[in-house]
């Protein structure tokens, strides 16, 4: 555990700031968010929620009109044993959406009138809508969790010696400059997990820095660890790799922390093996329980304790066939999906890095949860994330890359000169990267993106229709035409040129994807043009609902985040 002699305590200033860095990122995730499913699969999760909310178990209920079409489309559902249909996705997403569906569901009994019109609003997809605020509350969860993950992130590089500057403005990067931004404003699973794993890290630091200050991590902060990492493989099962190296960490932190505080003859305490088996009781009890509710919803479900109802979708051996070092090659350089162009301020962590190089806790932890989480997705031939922006799959690695390149900021401050200048170009060119997938919605993009590859490669290997359209999805995330930062900006710049005409929605191939064809592409559903794709538009557009109470609301929570944040900066505050 060889680490800096003197452990960064977090003071009183260090929450303020934390405080107003979430403050100012709700406010404006929140003006930014789907709000209401922006695909299938966190349609199949919400009903999930709903039935669990409801006390009707796991299992995918038909009354309302989406869970009905769920079913009977058998989509990412699986047949148990009690014979009715279970979402294979991760039971954690569900667990954790609860409250925000009965937060949802006052919303309904306070605006009857909205969830009623929402109610009869046109089909989407061609299902029918229900229980518009409870989408709308479920769907504010990744908002929230994004942001609560910045404010972890500002107080966990405090603890590793950023200052607080360089701790904040970091933070924002790693919300606003990275495709973070794009997916905390969607309604998937990823940022819950990239929350829980990142938390659990953090209270890993807290734990070590607690033993050397020669104390006793406190029960609640194991106790926390061990729900955050049991919950991450809740959430998403592919997380389990990365959560065994963080356990792993644990086991070698408390070891080395007993053994510490067994060398002070005047603590008296038990010597470090016995100690260690005590505090790590504490870990494992919460991640046990997880792991035993894991074991027994599968065991219920599908009769078999490690099937998750995922089997049939990857037991076909074709799964992970995907060439590895090109799936590296598309997460990392691809012009559509790359972290290189979607979050280029990773450059700078390993110069951050190596700053805190004699830290083996960091090192290990960093490492390993990258490598973990990278492991499972590179080989898949789903490595670009499919329908969303940017390499979701990887989203769980990001704020553990993030903390070099915050303390690389920190570093940078100090310096000055040309170090500063490169990190903020890398900042600006990660903003006007993922800014766009503000304007214009994912859904928009890879519709018209489509329709585009079609012309683009007319006759695309062998195999039905879906399948070359599928070989076509993949060839988009590697030709710069199609590059979603770019043809984003090049939509919106079309949109805003036409205004409310009838031919804002009507986009010429050559101009968009800038292929050698007049036709024009349009998108297919409602929802997919202009902004309805932004919450509060689509509440006045389609329900006649009034926006400004939330909108003012967010700008306030803006106004006072900044406040906070200025305020936590005053060099005399403690």
């Amino acid at each position: 555990m060889r680490r800096p002699l003197h452990p960064n305590p977090i003071r009183p200033a260090d929450r303020l700031l934390a405080l107003g860095v979430v403050l100012i990122l709700l406010g404006l995730l929140t003006l930014v968010m789907c709000g209401l499913p922006d695909n299938p699969d966190a349609e199949v999760e919400y009903q999930t929620t709903r039935s669990l909310a409801l006390g009707q178990g796991l299992a995918i209920s038909t009354e309302t009109p989406e869970g009905a079409g769920i079913v009977a489309a058998r989509f990412d559902v699986r047949q148990g044993v009690d014979g009715r249909f279970y979402s294979w996705f991760g039971l954690g997403q569900a667990l954790v959406g609860v409250p925000f569906f009965w937060l949802g569901r006052g919303l309904s009994e306070l605006f009857p009138t909205i969830a009623e019109l929402h109610h009869e609003s046109p089909p989407h997809y061609g299902v029918g809508r229900s229980e518009y605020f409870e989408h709308l509350a479920v769907g504010w969860r990744n908002p929230l969790l994004s942001a609560l993950t910045a404010g972890v992130l500002v107080l966990t590089a405090r603890r590793l010696g950023a200052s607080r500057i360089s701790a904040g403005f970091g933070a924002l990067a790693y919300a606003l400059c990275t495709f973070a931004l794009a997916q905390a404003r969607a309604t998937l699973s990823d940022v819950q997990a990239t929350f829980l794993l990142f938390l659990a890290f953090a209270l890993l630091v807290s734990a070590r820095d607690a033993y050397l200050r020669f104390e006793r991590p406190r029960r609640r902060v194991l106790l926390l660890l061990g729900l955050c990492l049991g919950l991450a493989v809740l959430t998403r099962v592919a997380a389990l790799p990365a959560v065994l190296v963080l356990f792993v960490a644990t086991l070698l932190v408390t070891v080395a922390g007993r053994r510490r505080l067994w060398s002070s003859p005047l603590l008296k305490l038990r010597p470090g093996f016995f100690g260690a088996t005590e505090d790590l009781s504490w870990v494992s009890l919460a991640a046990g329980a997880c792991a035993a509710l894991f074991l027994a919803t599968n065991q219920l479900r599908f009769g078999s304790l490690l099937e998750t109802g995922y089997g049939e979708a990857i037991g076909s051996g074709t799964f992970f066939s995907y060439p590895p070092l090109l799936g590296l090659a598309g997460v990392t350089l691809a012009p559509g999906k790359g972290l290189l162009w979607l979050a280029p301020g990773i450059l700078a962590a390993p110069f951050g890095f190596l700053g805190r190089r004699h830290d083996r806790l960091l090192w290990l932890s960093v490492i390993g949860v990258v490598v973990g989480v990278f492991a499972l997705v590179i080989p898949t031939q789903t490595f670009h994330g499919a329908w969303t922006y940017g390499p979701r799959y990887v989203l769980p690695a990001l704020p553990f890359l993030w903390l070099g390149t915050t303390l690389a900021l920190h570093g940078a401050l100090k310096l000055g000169g040309w170090r500063r200048l490169a990190l903020f170009g890398l900042f600006g060119f990660g903003l006007a990267a993922n800014a766009p997938a503000l304007a214009v919605d994912q859904h928009t993009y890879h519709d018209l993106a489509q329709q585009g590859a079609r012309l683009a490669w007319p006759d695309l290997g062998q195999g039905s229709p879906w399948e070359q359209d599928n070989q076509r999805f993949v060839a988009i995330q590697w030709d710069w035409r199609f590059a979603a930062p770019w043809a984003c900006w090049r939509i919106l710049r079309h949109r805003v040129a036409h205004g409310d005409s009838a031919s804002a929605e009507s986009f010429p191939a050559d101009e968009i994807f800038l292929l050698e064809s007049d036709q024009r592409l349009s998108p297919e559903h409602a929802r997919d043009r202009g902004f309805r794709h932004l919450a509060w538009v689509d509440l006045e557009e389609r329900l006649d609902g009034r926006a400004w109470p939330l909108v003012s609301l967010m700008l306030g929570a803006v106004l006072l985040g900044a406040v906070l944040f200025g305020a936590a900066l005053d060099p005399t505050r403690p």
